[in-house]
């Protein structure tokens, strides 16, 4: 039998938010399709129909992750009109997203684990950062084009501002700290706009 019309991004969706909660809840190595299953309340076959196996399903995860928080981080960013606006957006949307989607670190965090295992994380993951740091540099870019900032290593900056970000998150994430959170997120924040400034 097959499904309904129309239900497939649904049912995929459906899918894909169980095995977050898996990965979330038991670690990437520790769950089968069936505790995704459970999770979901759909059949194992369900879940095969939609996705070749384990495998195929945990790349989808990996994107659909990534494109949420990719997604948050350019909507703030278009919606400013110069340089600081731009920039402002991207430093304080970054250091919410630890707060706000604390998920996505932990998927994130799982999936690194793995990458060296698996050539296609490995090439996912890569391109994720490097994406990221091509969106940081055009940000840079716009900066000097203004006159705003100096000329600098734009893509050594970018990779500095990508590597804290992502430092400072998997440090909260590992150890829960909530006290100086606000103060690190608002240093992170103003020193970063000091030094490409």
């Amino acid at each position: 039998m097959s499904p309904k019309i129309g239900m497939e991004p649904i049912r995929r969706q459906q899918i894909i938010e169980a095995a977050k909660h898996c990965i979330v809840t038991k670690g990437l190595p520790h769950f089968s399709i069936k505790d995704i299953a459970k999770t979901a309340k759909l059949s194992t076959g369900v879940i095969y129909h939609y996705f070749e196996n384990k495998d195929d399903l945990l790349v989808d995860v990996l994107k659909d992750a990534f494109a949420q928080t990719e997604a948050l981080v350019k909507k703030n960013v278009d919606e400013a009109n110069d340089y600081k606006t731009k920039m402002n957006a991207y430093l304080e949307t970054v250091a919410k997203v630890p707060e706000e989607n604390p998920d996505f670190y932990l998927i994130l965090l799982n999936y690194l684990a793995q990458a060296p295992y698996h050539e296609e994380l490995k090439r996912m993951i890569t391109r994720f950062f490097q994406n990221l740091g091509q969106f940081i540099e055009s940000i840079l870019q716009i900066g000097y084009q203004e006159g705003v900032i100096k000329k600098v290593e734009t893509g050594t900056a970018a990779n500095l501002i990508l590597s804290q970000a992502m430092g400072i998150a998997f440090y909260y994430l590992i150890t829960n700290e909530k006290l100086q959170r606000d103060n690190i997120n608002r240093d992170f924040v103003e020193i970063f706009k000091k030094y490409i400034e």
